[in-house]
Order: C-alpha cells, then structure tokens, then sequence
C-alpha cells in the first residue's frame, strides 16, 4: 500500500516531464510557423517598398487561421528608412508549461511573446525604357555605347 501511495504522488510529477517536452516541441513548431509566414510577408514587402496594408493584414489574418490567435494580439510595427525595410512582428505563443496550474502559473502568465525584429534591403526595380525613347546611355536599342 506504502507503494501505491509514492507512486501516485510520484507519477503526476514524471508525467509532466514527459508532457513538457511535448510543449516545447509545440512551441518550437508554432516559431517555425510565425517565422517562414513572417519571411514570405518580408519578401512581397521587400518588392512593395513596404508593409503595405494588405500584406499587413495578410499575415495577420494567416498567423490567425494557423495558429488559432485572435487578429488583436499580433502587432506588425515597419518602417523604411535609406533604401532599407526595418521590421518588428511580435505573436504570443501560449500553453509553454505543461500542467501549469499545478505549479501556480496562470493560465494568463503562461504564454510569451515571439518577436521577430529584422531588416532587409528594399528591392529597387530597374526603370523601364519604352520603345522609342532613349536611356541613359543615348541608345534607343537597349545596346551599350562604344
């Protein structure tokens, strides 16, 4: 019987363990997400000039499908400065301990929020030559100069 009572406080304890290495392969999924959808927004970003609102509202309304986050909670904050894009992406990751509750940890306090903070160079489009007008080079052909 003495047994029986050690493991059965014993065997919670272990099984959150096992169930916490669960958790964080979650949420190193759940990152794995945030980060490749947050990667494709930069690069349509990148061709705009911008976060535009679309792509903006793109991403957030994709990171939302995903990952079940309500559209309020992911903040989209960029800027473009000199020729570069700088970005800030921020989504909560919730439920990272397992069996919170029986450690104190409320259900609200259990999360923590995944920043991407980067940068990258704005792309910049060539001019198009029209036919019939002249570019820098003083040739109508497109040819170089000799």
């Amino acid at each position: 019987m003495k047994q029986f009572i050690v493991l059965s406080a014993v065997l919670p304890l272990l099984m959150i363990f096992t169930m916490q290495t669960l958790s964080d392969q979650k949420s190193s999924h759940t990152a794995g997400i945030i980060h490749d959808m947050v990667c494709t927004a930069k690069e349509e970003a990148r061709e705009e000039g911008n976060f535009t609102p679309e792509i903006r509202e793109r991403l957030k309304r994709n990171l939302s499908a995903r990952l079940n986050i309500p559209q309020g909670e992911i903040s989209i904050i960029s800027r473009e400065e000199g020729g570069l894009l700088f970005y800030r992406v921020e989504v909560p990751i919730k439920n990272v301990v397992a069996g919170n509750r029986m450690f104190g940890i409320k259900d609200e306090d259990n999360q923590y929020m995944y920043v991407i903070d980067s940068y990258t160079k704005v792309r910049v489009m060539p001019e198009v030559v029209e036919e019939g007008e002249e570019n820098d080079t003083g040739n109508s052909d497109g040819g170089e100069s000799i």
